[in-house]
């Protein structure tokens, strides 16, 4: 079976490119003969780095024959379907996914952030998609409220977890950024990451935050700067640093998404503008605090019970230097990743039962209502079974899972 892949691959951001490992290697323990064909923006890169087929995502009839040759269709994660940074985003995903239906093959989205979406275009180009879909999971209660006020209810829809907890870093990969951390920073003295990104409606936040590591050195901390998309956050790395007092490390070098966790699960602390970092740092159980530039970040950050980081440099020092921030935030951390374990692992069973075990089959699925909405007249879509799953048993007692 072949299962193509679309996402924001192949552009060397850390986060997107943990989801296309974790996606890739939690269904290959599921079946390990499983084949996918990524749609990336660097396909050489891509089929180097994850062991995978990959085309070039604007090539057309690449991805007419790739789609045509591919047996499923999943879109995500990440939070490709959002039209800030651009409207084109959303046109594109949303039309590789009007393909795959058009070709007949099923299509789920996995675990996907949606939103903000603000162009009415967008929106409706989003609810004519995505009413068509075969399963839509989202990471998050917020994404799940924006696609039910636009008007998706017709597919299967689950709040999941973000495919990255999944991921876990090999002894390689300890052993590589050890090696680097010894260059930087000195040992047994607390650390303190930061992964900032450029962001122009947050201009200005440089100074407070520069300010308030700062004050975190002097207490003893360390400061080193994580660019997650390399090498465009080096250079705001950089920015923020060179307005401190004190000393601060940067990492200049490009990792790969293990590496990126096993980096980060040698921080005392995160803090956080890229989400991918504030999901490393719950993933590794290491405290975080998160500046957001993005709903993504606030969304996550609730599900913690935690607030973004003020932009004033004086409230800012309450938060990452408060003892009782950071003894809240690591005691939810155990609650909340053994719940997103399950989740994983009820969507993973999904995809055996119908994927790998043919049960039921996607082309044979019944639509399930969502509450408070009209039933939809087609039946081509899938209603879940309320029996627990014959998958959800097996992940339990497969050994290697």
């Amino acid at each position: 079976m072949r299962i193509a892949l679309s996402g924001y691959y192949g552009f060397d951001n850390a986060g997107d490119e943990a989801l296309l490992s974790a996606i890739t290697m939690s269904l290959q323990r599921l079946h390990p003969g499983l084949e996918f064909l990524v749609l990336s923006g660097n396909p050489q890169k891509t089929a180097r780095l994850h062991g995978v087929q990959a085309i070039y995502y604007m090539h057309p009839l690449q991805v007419l024959w790739g789609l045509l040759r591919s047996d499923l269709l999943i879109s995500g994660g990440g939070s490709i379907f959002q039209d800030v940074t651009s409207g084109r985003s959303l046109a594109y995903y949303i039309s590789v996914v009007a393909l795959a239906k058009l070709l007949g093959k099923p299509v789920i989205f996995y675990a996907q952030g949606v939103g903000p979406i603000n162009r009415p275009l967008s929106k409706f180009l989003m609810r004519l998609v995505a009413n068509r879909v075969d399963l839509i999971t989202l990471r998050d209660q917020d994404s799940l409220q924006l696609l039910r006020e636009i008007g998706v209810n017709r597919p299967e829809i689950q709040v999941t977890s973000d495919p990255v907890f999944a991921l876990t870093p090999l002894e390689q990969d300890y052993a590589a950024v050890d090696t680097k951390l010894a260059q930087l920073v000195e040992p047994h003295k607390p650390v303190i990451g930061v992964s900032v990104r450029r962001w122009s409606a947050l201009e200005g936040y440089q100074t407070e935050l520069a300010g308030c590591l700062d004050d975190l050195v002097e207490q003893g901390y360390q400061v080193l700067f994580i660019p997650l998309a390399y090498p465009d956050d080096v250079q705001e790395s950089q920015r923020v640093a060179s307005l401190m007092e004190r000393p601060a490390a940067v990492l200049d070098q490009d990792l790969n998404s293990r590496e990126h966790l096993a980096l980060i699960s040698r921080m005392n602390f995160i803090i956080g503008m890229r989400l991918h970092s504030l999901i490393f740092a719950a993933s590794m159980g290491v405290p975080f605090a998160g500046i957001s530039y993005d709903p993504k970040v606030d969304a996550f950050l609730k599900q913690f019970d935690l607030d973004s980081l003020p932009l004033q440099q004086e409230e800012m020092q309450e938060q990452p230097g408060s003892s009782s921030m950071t003894i809240s935030c690591a005691s939810a951390l155990p609650m909340h990743l053994w719940g997103y374990g399950i989740e994983l692992k009820k969507t993973h069973a999904w995809l055996w039962d119908c994927l790998i075990l043919k049960k039921p089959r996607l082309n044979q699925m019944n639509q399930r209502r969502v509450p408070n909405t009209p039933q939809p007249t087609h039946n081509r879509m899938w209603n879940a079974p309320d029996e627990p799953l014959s998958g959800f048993r097996r992940l339990f007692f497969c050994p290697n899972y």
